[in-house]
């Protein structure tokens, strides 16, 4: 019984040893290695393709964005009156809606209220589905007045 406890343990022991060994070999050329310069950094990553900019640069990067955005969002307020100007002005006093066979009637819904026929694309969805007009919806060309009720939107398109 002693003569297999004995190997076991000189079996541990060699390993100890060699793992001791192992590691304070490895621990060494670890420490040896020396930590790369800032400058070092920058030029390796450089010729990796990185870009590298200080936080200086992208302070000033940041600044020069916020004052071209600020430009642009007052330029883009003139253009949306100027927009709303033309669109009020061009908005038609009666279209011609052109149903095709398989338009849903969330398309043509969609489509009268980019026109300008109807303000809430959702009340219109509810009043024809209340007063069972959308699944009568007919294909063909029709005549839509502004101001049309949304009754006689629903007939119009639904004879």
């Amino acid at each position: 019984m002693k003569q297999p406890i004995r190997a076991f343990a000189l079996g541990l022991l060699s390993a100890v040893l060699v793992l001791g060994v192992i590691y304070y070999i490895d621990g060494k050329t670890a420490e040896q290695k020396t930590e790369m310069q800032v400058s070092e950094m920058v030029t390796q990553l450089e010729a990796e393709g990185y870009v590298v900019k200080t936080l200086d640069e992208i302070q000033t990067e940041q600044s020069e964005d916020k004052t071209a955005e600020g430009l642009d969002e007052k330029n883009e307020e003139e253009k949306d009156e100027e927009n709303t100007e033309e669109q009020e002005s061009m908005t038609p006093a009666s279209i011609d809606l052109h149903v095709e066979p398989g338009m849903s009637t969330e398309e043509i819904i969609d489509m009268l209220y980019e026109a300008g026929i109807i303000e809430d694309k959702q009340s219109f969805s509810n009043y024809l589905t209340e007063h069972d007009y959308s699944t009568g919806i007919q294909t063909g060309e029709f005549h839509i007045e502004e101001g049309m009720t949304y009754q006689e939107i629903a007939e119009t398109i639904t004879r």
